[in-house]
This record gives C-alpha cells, structure tokens and sequence, in this order.
C-alpha cells in the first residue's frame, strides 16, 4: 500500500516537473531524469520490505513476521515442495482418512491449490479404523468421526517439528485450526484451544504418542492426556467391549 501511494507521488512530480515549464531545457531534463530515478529505486525497496522473505527453490519464502512459508506460482513450486523444519504451512483438508490423518493440498497465497500430501498428525494417535491387517479399534470410528467433522475441507495451517517425513513418506504436523502468530506457538493456552492434536487428546479421542526427534510440545500433551484421563473422557470412559 505504501509502494503504491509513493509511485503515485512520483507520477504527480514528475508531470509537475515537466508539464510546469513550456519548454524544458536539457539541464532540466537531465535533472529531473536523476530525481526521478532516485525515487524509482527508492520506491522499489519499499516494495520489497511491505513482502519480506527471498523466494527460494520451492517457489515461496518465510514471512519474516509470522513465521509463515507462502507460496508463489511458478515452475518449481508446482512441481514439488522440499518441506522446511519448524515451519507453518497454509493447507486445505481435502479427505480424512482417520482420526490422525488426513489428506491435504498446500495453498498458493491468492488460495488456489497445488502439491496435495499425506499428513500424519503429530504427538498423537488415535485407534485404527483403516488398517490393512487390524481390525477397527475401541472408540476408533468416533475418533475418525470427529476429525471428519472438524477438519473436513477446512483451511488449515500445518507446523512442522525436526523430523518432517515419517518411513512412509507421510509429512508429520501439528494441525492449527487458525494461523498461529509466533508467541502462540509457544502459548499453552492457544495449544489447547487451537491446535488439534491438543484436542483430540483433550476430548479423549487420541492417546500420546511421541517419537523422537519431534516432541516439541510432549511436556504440554502429557498434561492434556493426563486430565482426559482423569475426567474419563473419550476412550478413557470405560473400557474396551
């Protein structure tokens, strides 16, 4: 917005400079030649700090103020994504396929689609409901229902840990329900309101599971499940039949 406002600035001085005398002499012209690219240069640094972050080979860049990757359309970011340690990605949630996985395609900043992934949602897990060689599990069905109902095409916001894949190259994340800022993704209070693998060990749908390198936030989720188990919540309300 501001980029915009000076290059309109520049188009008014510029039509002031040159229109204001009937004749322009050469030195005048010269003169204002240099104003105006000064202030040609000048605007295209303000335009480049109003969208902080250098594109690297995946097409985006990293909001230097939220913290945020962002993608931009181009060759490489269509064609495939090197996922980034510790970082927040804008998503949308195409299919459930259980209580801790979903299907996901990354989003462009003007909101179009490209690159979908597979997710394994982070520090949790829930019983199975589509396993190749078990049965559904106690209180599985009502795990996967419940993520279906909360995530089911939503816009979400995807935070990687140390380790990005698992051994089946799915992309592991914790799920935000809103953009998380940077003090949020420390904020226990934002962790249990809005991410949603804090509740669905909340709400008893999921029991810890951490495995190592990523346990960022297994201090915080060992409480959760702890007061879940404790109020008989979910899959803590009785046992299996």
């Amino acid at each position: 917005m501001l980029a915009t406002k000076f290059m309109c600035g520049v188009r008014h001085l510029s039509t002031k400079l040159m229109l204001g005398t009937r004749h322009p002499s050469a030195p005048l012209m010269r003169k204002t030649s240099l104003i105006l690219s000064a202030i040609l240069v000048l605007a295209m640094v303000l335009t480049a700090s109003a969208h902080p972050g250098k594109l690297d080979k995946n097409g985006g860049h990293t909001d230097k103020e939220t913290g945020e990757y962002h993608y931009h359309k181009g060759p490489n970011a269509l064609e495939s994504l090197e996922l980034r340690r510790n970082t927040v990605y804008k998503a949308k949630v195409e299919r459930v396929v259980d209580g801790d996985t979903a299907i996901i395609s990354f989003l462009f900043d003007d909101g179009s689609k490209y690159l979908k992934e597979r997710v394994r949602f982070l520090g949790v897990d829930t019983p199975e409901t589509v396993h190749p060689t078990k049965p559904v599990q106690y209180y599985g069905k009502e795990a996967s229902n419940f993520t279906k109902s909360q995530l089911d095409g939503k816009t979400v916001w995807l935070q990687t840990d140390v380790g990005v894949k698992d051994r089946y190259d799915r992309m592991l994340a914790y799920v935000w329900l809103k953009e998380p800022t940077k003090d949020e993704l420390d904020d226990e209070s934002a962790i249990r309101k809005h991410m949603f693998n804090a509740i669905l060990l909340s709400g008893g749908y999921a029991q810890l599971m951490t495995v190592q390198p990523n346990s960022r936030y297994a201090n915080i989720f060992v409480h959760i499940q702890r007061e879940a188990r404790e109020q008989k919540k979910g899959l803590w309300g009785k046992d299996p039949e």
